[in-house]
């Protein structure tokens, strides 16, 4: 027994470099290039001290230097702030863009997320300043006898947007705030989403890292039998846990959590999910043959640190609206867009909500258990429009929800979908887990019809069945039989008979347009059900 803990030992060893921390003349560098905006000096130099050594056969082995938190904060904004963004002139953007999420990515999978201490990078906790340490930088200078503290103080001090009032931690109120404004731009903001796209994209890296990283200190300590088997610690520090802290126990707070996956560009979204930095959605009026007007370098200089008019001046004249781009029915009227931003809007929501069920699954206590998160969840996807509902729950090569995650939360919306009169699968089998057989789709799934008569609704619990006989067929050995293709057909003409739509509805022919739009994805989802079990005959046999 001891033999196979030996050969799985090497997998714990750690993917990262051990950090070295840069001297107080690097550490002054990397500073006065970013107090002095020069910003693609800053990364050229920080991202040379990060990839030292790489080519070392040892790499491994060998050290590197780890950049400050506070640093790798301000590098981080300028992939999403306005100003360094759709806000710059389009020759300044792609490349300050492209080097600062090379650097952020090489940071992360170079260093790591603790080595790299971006738990300290990326929190959102408040800053500690007071209004006696904010002096200009010709008094700090002359200042010989400044405390430690002055000194710790110094060290966050930067002239800059992205420093000050735009720091990001200053304009969100948390991180659910920044992904439901970056979700709401897949919908309404296309341009301001595809900035917001790659920064949810890369915290989302982080904190998967982050989690898995803690999970692999916990195990090697238990290994070592420094804590107990159910014991956690590093894992509950994680950055994860600290963005869920304040949801914690508070049932308003987790579901607002949970709909920031699903900000959907409507009003109510917006109101909930505001914009992040103020006028962000404002475009740069660049006319042919003119050039921004700057701000004199020589009069920024003895600038105070928390005066944001030390940044380079922009004339709101500079600025135009951002016409939004929302999607608009037949008839010009503002509705929800029924893909929710495309696929990619639709890979990052999957993630989220990979991550809520992991939380949920390994540590309840730090936000609550899996069928309150699912419960959450369902109220939410209940009301999508029937193609993004699909996007979210197809079994594609392209989905981000792990087999288990979705295995589990599809079994439990047909549970809420369909009516108290189907069986339940543990009255049909005994399991301890939610694993699909072949017998509970036939008796519990395949054959019903939603709770009721709408449209969307029967589509909905259609493409869940589908969904799930597709996973199944990929997992398991199915075997053609009467009674499968019996469930199969008498679920499709159960859901389509039943699907009779809200004759009460008298809003002329957009609720009408929608209704058969509706209709015909149940009809493609049925037939294709039907196609599925034509290849389970074709291709295993039966009876």
């Amino acid at each position: 027994m001891s033999e196979p803990a030996t050969q799985a030992a090497p997998a714990q060893e750690s993917p990262y470099r051990d950090a070295i921390q840069l001297t107080d003349e690097m550490r002054q560098h990397c500073h006065i290039y970013l107090d002095e905006q020069l910003y693609i000096g800053a990364l050229t130099l920080l991202s040379g001290l990060v990839t030292s050594g790489a080519s070392h056969p040892q790499l491994l082995a060998k050290p590197t230097f780890a950049p400050e938190p506070f640093h790798i904060e301000l590098i981080s904004a300028l992939l999403i702030h306005p100003r360094h963004t759709n806000q710059a002139h389009p020759n300044e953007r792609l490349e300050l863009a492209s080097r600062s999420i090379a650097f952020l990515r090489n940071t992360l999978s170079i260093l790591g997320p603790l080595n790299a201490r971006l738990g300290d990078a990326f929190s959102f906790s408040p800053i500690n300043t007071t209004r006696s340490s904010r002096r200009n930088r010709n008094t700090l200078e002359n200042d010989g006898d400044s405390s430690s503290s002055d000194a710790e103080d110094r060290s966050e001090r930067t002239r800059g947007v992205i420093a000050n009032k735009g720091r990001l931690r200053r304009c969100a109120k948390d991180f659910w705030h920044v992904v439901g404004w970056a979700l709401n731009c897949s919908v309404k903001y296309p341009r301001r989403w595809k900035y917001w796209k790659v920064w949810l994209d890369f915290m989302l890296d982080v904190l998967d890292a982050d989690w898995k990283e803690r999970e692999r200190q916990d195990e090697l300590a238990r290994a070592n039998e420094n804590i107990g088997q159910e014991e956690k610690p590093l894992l509950r520090k994680c950055l994860l846990v600290e963005y869920l802290s304040e949801a914690k126990g508070r049932s308003s707070s987790m579901k607002r959590v949970v709909r920031s996956a699903f900000a959907d560009g409507s009003p109510g979204s917006l109101k909930e999910f505001p914009e992040v930095f103020p006028n962000e959605t404002k475009e740069l009026k660049v006319q042919s043959g003119q050039k921004r007007k700057r701000e004199d370098p020589r009069k920024q200089h003895f600038a105070a640190y928390d005066d944001d008019d030390a940044e380079t001046a922009m004339d709101s004249s500079e600025l135009t609206d951002q016409t939004p781009e929302p999607f608009q029915d037949a008839e010009n009227t503002l509705a929800v867009d029924p893909w929710l931003g495309g696929t990619e809007s639709i890979a990052l929501r999957q993630r989220l909500l990979a991550t809520f069920s992991r939380v949920a699954a390994i540590l309840p206590d730090c936000l609550t258990d899996c069928v309150e998160i699912y419960d959450m969840i369902y109220e939410c996807v209940k009301p999508l429009p029937v193609p993004a509902f699909s996007l979210h729950f197809s079994p594609s090569s392209s989905s981000q929800l792990p087999i288990i995650v979705f295995v589990s939360l599809t079994q439990f919306l047909l549970l809420r979908f369909l009516p108290g009169s189907a069986p339940r699968p543990d009255s049909i089998v005994d399991r301890e887990n939610d694993d699909l057989s072949q017998e509970v789709l036939e008796k519990c799934f395949l054959p019903f019809p939603a709770n009721t008569s709408s449209v969307a609704d029967n589509a909905k619990v259609s493409i869940l069945v589908e969904s799930q006989f597709r996973q199944f067929l990929k997992s398991c050995r199915c075997f053609h039989t009467r009674t499968l293709g019996a469930a199969i057909e008498k679920g499709i003409l159960a859901r389509e008979s039943k699907s009779k739509g809200d004759k009460r509805r008298k809003d002329g022919g957009v609720r009408a347009k929608d209704e058969e739009s509706d209709r015909e994805w149940l009809r493609a989802s049925g037939e294709r059900l039907r196609n599925l079990l034509l290849w389970v005959e074709q291709n295993n046999g039966g009876d």
